[in-house]
């Protein structure tokens, strides 16, 4: 088991986090937002870094720096689908590809990049392009989600890479909004001493630092495990989006009760951050429907993963 990422991929991270900075960051997803377009500064960005020329179906290497990249875009709510790109297949004639199931799909940025071959995977091994797109919903749980028309399936076989690289990028946002309120408690005082001296505050942060690094060391662990074919794999791709959903429900909780009000402002990035996650959290499936897949594949699928032999037993038993 390999959990540490290469030399090159962290770089890539690197140029990644410097370059997204310096075109502005959050602002981007306020600019997306305001006129349900990508910002020019996104995309000249990303062209020029030769993103798209990896290939993490295909090499391992390429893979870890993809995620590594999904990371660096998620810590600024990047309104830009790059795990979907980085995921698909362009030499099968997909640019783009989401995880979607139900005759009502909806999926996050497709309206705003109507350039690329976008597909919708059913989880199931079969995808179907997306023909059409409708205007971005607008809404406080989707702002740029939009109802997708769906046309004939195909056999498909990114499922899993399609489910774990949107795990990284919701981890480089949840990465940014522990920063800011570590720095918020720091900086907010009340009876004449920062609120990060309060004990209990303490130890709600120290839980839910602790919540993060954990589901980091497993987004770790499914990468390697999805890009290196391993047994179960499917099942750890699974596993690591419920990770990802309750991680995520926890840190933009504590994140909101320490910043109060305040983080449900514009101004503060916190509020972008938390609400461009919703996409990701939300769709394709919520935490109970995900635990539910989660449950029928490891009654179904044989692995050897974090989620062993009696994890099998136990959902075997449940199902029953």
């Amino acid at each position: 088991m390999h959990t540490q990422l290469s030399d090159d991929a962290r770089e890539m991270e690197r140029v990644v986090d410097t370059a997204l900075r310096r075109a502005g960051g959050v602002d981007l997803a306020r600019a997306a937002e305001a006129t349900t377009a990508v910002p020019a500064e996104v995309t000249g960005a990303l062209d020029q870094m030769g993103l798209w020329d990896l290939r993490p179906r295909e090499s391992v290497d390429d893979g870890e720096a993809a995620a590594a990249a999904c990371r660096a875009a998620g810590r600024v709510a990047l309104p830009y689908p790059v795990a979907e790109r980085l995921a698909a297949d362009p030499d099968a004639g997909v640019d783009a590809i989401a995880v979607g199931s139900g005759p009502a799909t909806r999926v996050n940025l497709a309206a705003l990049t109507p350039e690329l071959r976008w597909a919708v995977s059913d989880g199931a091994g079969w995808r179907r392009p997306v023909l059409s797109a409708g205007r971005p919903l607008g809404t406080k749980l989707g702002p740029l989600v939009s109802d997708v028309e769906l046309g004939t399936g195909e056999a498909d076989d990114s499922t899993q890479l399609a489910l774990v690289l949107p795990c990284w990028t919701l981890l480089g946002m949840l990465e940014t909004a522990l920063a800011a309120t570590r720095q918020h408690m720091l900086d907010r005082h009340q009876f004449d001493q920062p609120i990060a001296s309060f004990q209990a505050l303490q130890f709600r942060f120290a839980d839910t630092t602790t919540a993060f690094q954990a589901f980091e060391e497993l987004t770790r662990y499914t990468l390697w495990a999805v890009l290196t074919g391993q047994p179960g794999s499917a099942v750890d791709a699974l596993a690591c989006r419920v990770s990802a959903l309750e991680t995520a429900e926890a840190v933009f909780r504590t994140a909101h009760q320490m910043h109060g009000a305040m983080g449900f402002c514009d101004e503060v990035d916190l509020s972008w951050l938390s609400r461009f996650s919703q996409p990701l959290r939300r769709l394709p499936w919520g935490l109970s429907r995900t635990r539910e897949r989660l449950l029928d594949t490891m009654a179904d699928v044989p692995f050897t993963g974090l989620y062993g032999d009696g994890l099998v037993g136990s959902a075997s038993r449940t199902l029953v």
